[in-house]
Formats: structure tokens, C-alpha cells, sequence
């Protein structure tokens, strides 16, 4: 009799702990992944960082600012992008891999130049940061640019002052430069010129504004049969047109 009553004691006991289990494990799991999230984030600001010290830096921060919002490239006069981008969120939504792309291969990503500033940082071809490296910095980013979009954004002003602003927070600073003045060699910082050269400088005589608002919005099928022109489209999900004639309006005053 006292075994019976032992062993329903025993069972009982049992049971009540499974169901206390599975009724806290969600709990457990939701705290275990919340300190994960946190230590890639932690790992990625040591990646990030410019911190000769430290292996595991890549010093990302040399080019982009110690904050992530953008600086001179040392030894040029280009400027890395803000990384605080509600535009990065944007291309995110398109392509969820874009910023681990751009960081695993360069800045050949973005503007189809062999060349740019951003170097490819993938061992898997040639570079310096592992797997991991490179997943903690793709988190930091990612988390920059959602937080960024996450923001409410007022109507931006046409004017030059605020489509300086969007020229350097859409990444155009990047592959056109801070003068405008393009990479060396190139037509206006591409790889090569498009093959409706002709039309590009018809359109501008006849409207400046639709021109640019083509060429921005789908070069490569509005002025090069459909060919990568190496300039990225941007689609009014990616750049809103408020900010495309701020950008325009600042564009149209460059021209000397």
C-alpha cells in the first residue's frame, strides 16, 4: 500500500513539473533569445569598431564614423555612408540579404564598380571576416537602418539644403562623391556609359526634371535597353518622391 501511494506521489509529481515546464519554457526561450540577440549585437560593435587592440575589429568605423553615420574615406576625399539609413531598411525590404551582401562582396553591391572604397570583407573571397564576423555586423547594421525608418519622417522640403541631405543619406555620396565629380575615369561614376547617351542629353534639354527623375528611378531600362548601367534603381518604395525633388532641386543648382 505504501508503494502504490509512493509511486502515485512520484507520478503526480512528475507531472505537475511537466506542465510547469512546458508552461515556463516559452518564457525561458524568449529570454535566451533576447540575450542572444544582444550578444551579436555586442560582438558586432567590436567588429565594427576602430580598435587596433582588438583582433576581432575590422574597423569598420575608420571609413563610416565611430557612431556608424558616415565619414571621409582616410587617404580620399570620398565619403562612406550613413549606415543610420531609412534607405538601407528600404533595400532590406526588397532584398532581406542586401546589407550581409554588401558587406560579404563590397560596394561592387551597390554601384557595379570594381573599385569602390568598400572592399569585400568575406573570406569566401579573399577577405578578412568570418561567417560570424560577418553576421554580428549585418545585425548591427540592420538594426541601425530599421530603427532609423522606425522614425517618423516628415515631408521632406523641396530645396537644395534638404536634397543635399537626401543626396548623402540615399548612398549617392558613395559612388558620385561629395563634388559630384564621380570616380576617376568613368562617366559620372559608372562602370561604363550607357548606350542611350544620346537620349540621356535629349531629355535633359527638353526637361532636366524628367530626365533625372528617369534616370534615378530605372536607368538601365529607361536609358540602356535593360543592361545594368551599374547605377541601382530606385523605385518611389525605396526613395519617396518627396525626397526625389529635393534631390533633383539640389542637383539642378550643381551645374556650372
Amino acid at each position: 500500500m505504501r508503494l502504490k501511494t509512493l509511486g502515485v506521489i512520484v507520478v503526480t509529481a512528475l507531472a505537475l513539473f511537466t506542465v510547469f515546464y512546458w508552461v515556463t519554457d516559452p518564457s525561458r526561450l524568449v529570454d535566451r533569445q533576447s540575450q542572444a540577440s544582444k550578444d551579436i549585437l555586442a560582438y558586432g560593435e567590436r567588429v565594427f569598431a576602430n580598435n587596433k587592440t582588438d583582433t576581432s575589429a575590422a574597423q569598420c568605423a575608420r571609413c563610416h564614423g565611430d557612431d556608424g553615420k558616415g565619414g571621409i574615406v582616410p587617404g580620399t576625399k570620398n565619403t562612406a555612408p550613413n549606415l543610420h539609413s531609412p534607405s538601407i531598411a528600404k533595400k532590406l525590404k526588397v532584398n532581406p540579404d542586401y546589407v550581409n551582401l554588401v558587406i560579404r562582396f563590397g560596394g561592387v553591391v551597390v554601384s557595379g564598380n570594381v573599385n569602390s572604397d568598400m572592399p569585400a570583407w568575406s573570406t569566401e573571397v579573399g577577405g578578412s571576416l568570418t561567417v560570424e564576423q560577418i553576421d554580428a555586423v549585418t545585425a548591427l547594421v540592420t538594426g541601425w537602418a530599421q530603427e532609423a525608418a522606425s522614425q517618423s519622417q516628415a515631408p521632406v522640403a523641396n530645396t537644395p539644403e534638404r536634397g543635399k541631405q537626401v543626396y548623402n543619406s540615399a548612398g549617392c555620396v558613395a559612388c558620385h562623391q561629395p563634388d559630384l565629380g564621380g570616380v576617376a575615369g568613368t562617366y559620372p561614376g559608372l562602370p561604363t556609359p550607357p548606350s542611350g547617351l544620346a537620349k540621356m542629353k535629349a531629355d535633359y534639354a527638353k526637361d532636366p526634371k524628367t530626365f533625372f527623375t528617369n534616370w534615378i528611378r530605372d536607368s538601365s531600362n529607361n536609358y540602356n535597353g535593360g543592361t545594368a548601367t551599374g547605377m541601382p534603381a530606385f523605385p518611389e518604395s525605396q526613395l519617396p518622391n518627396d525626397q526625389l525633388q529635393a534631390l533633383i532641386t539640389f542637383l539642378l543648382i550643381q551645374k556650372k
